[in-house]
């Protein structure tokens, strides 16, 4: 058993994380509306998975064939209801490309703010989920959400139902984020500050992308740090990395950020993030839960932010290379970390394909 939790990872998407705090930050700066915070209130009904993994009367077949026809948005039945932890926030949190509308960067994660802490999980965009349809991959899930005239709402519809098969909960809170908001991100707060070990150089011409940042500690600019946060491949004579170390880079761009976020003279840019936030992140959030949120970001100062990877077991390889869910490390993790309910997620609330 391959169990894997780690750091949590910037993808190729990167990073979703940030903007949503960097939005909270923007907005709390705002003392003028402080007179509109107030905590959000949540639901004490869940919608929660079937025990026999059924979703609808229909046969699954026919399901997948019908959503193949009409790419229509499958979310399960609500069964039960579940008691609240006080004061604890669930996050939906994606990214989507600029081409498909593929989220390419997912995170459930939670805000319990009694005890200052934060738990972020970060989803492989290429888990295997037991949903009907053909491609059964979370990136897959807001483009086919969106066919048939749903649009957006449909899409963040089909996120909740493929993170609820493996969760088990449907989170409070959602925040859609186009990817090309990050390299707008670092632009804004003056750059980073990173330290390059090496002389990274790659180059993909199908997928337009050339990564040429000399060794050395510098300022990289958003498409830069972009480029950092994506290298691993290298061209001939230069060194590729791991995937490792690959999450090791993004760390370091994602500490460089949320430093630079915390100095003075970040204040004098908020209103390019409110315009970043305005033109790329789309949320259920109102602005008063929103304001109250950035309210509490002081508090969380000396609290601890633990960010994970959904642990998985293995890959399928070829044709599909579903990464394989590993049930038991997936509910310890949740329930150690982000279940919003006093009581355990068991087995017979998720539907998790664990072979």
């Amino acid at each position: 058993m391959n169990i894997y939790v780690k750091k949590f990872v910037i993808s190729a998407a990167v990073t979703v994380g940030i903007i949503f705090v960097v939005v909270l930050i923007a907005l709390g700066i705002f003392s003028a509306l402080k007179s509109l915070a107030k905590p959000p209130t949540v639901p004490t009904q869940v919608i929660i998975t079937r025990p026999d993994g059924g979703i609808s009367d229909i046969p699954r077949e026919e399901k997948i064939a019908e959503q193949e026809e009409e790419s229509e948005t499958i979310a399960p039945d609500i069964i039960a209801v579940m008691n609240r932890k006080s004061l604890f926030y669930t996050f939906l949190v994606f990214g989507t490309d600029n081409v498909n509308n593929n989220a390419d960067a997912i995170i459930v994660g939670a805000a319990d703010i009694e005890a200052k802490e934060v738990f972020a999980i970060s989803v492989p965009r290429d888990l295997l989920v037991d949903v009907p349809r053909r491609l059964r991959k979370p990136t897959a899930a807001y483009p086919v959400g969106r066919g048939g005239g749903r649009g957006h709402d449909g899409g963040v519809e089909q996120m909740y139902a493929d993170m609820q098969t493996i969760f088990g909960f449907r989170p409070d809170f959602y925040v859609c984020v186009q990817t090309n908001a990050f390299v707008r991100i670092v632009d804004a707060i003056g750059g980073v500050e990173v330290s390059v070990p090496f002389h990274m150089r790659y180059d993909d011409p199908i997928d337009n992308l050339h990564i040429n940042i000399p060794a050395g500690t510098q300022t990289l600019n958003g498409t830069q740090a972009l480029h950092f946060a994506r290298y691993r491949m290298a061209n001939s004579g230069y060194r590729a990395i791991t995937d490792y170390q690959r999450m090791e880079n993004q760390q370091k761009i994602l500490r460089a950020i949320f430093d630079e976020l915390l100095t003075p003279r970040t204040i004098v840019r908020v209103p390019e993030m409110v315009n970043i936030y305005r033109d790329h992140v789309k949320t259920n959030m109102t602005n008063g839960e929103m304001l109250w949120f950035a309210g509490q970001l002081n508090n969380f100062i000396g609290g601890n932010f633990s960010t994970y990877t959904l642990p998985t077991s293995g890959s399928s390889r070829a044709p599909n290379w579903y990464e394989i869910p590993d049930a038991d490390a997936i509910l310890e993790l949740i329930n150690r970390t982000v279940n919003p309910f006093t009581q355990d997620i068991t087995m017979d609330m998720v539907r998790i394909i664990n072979e």
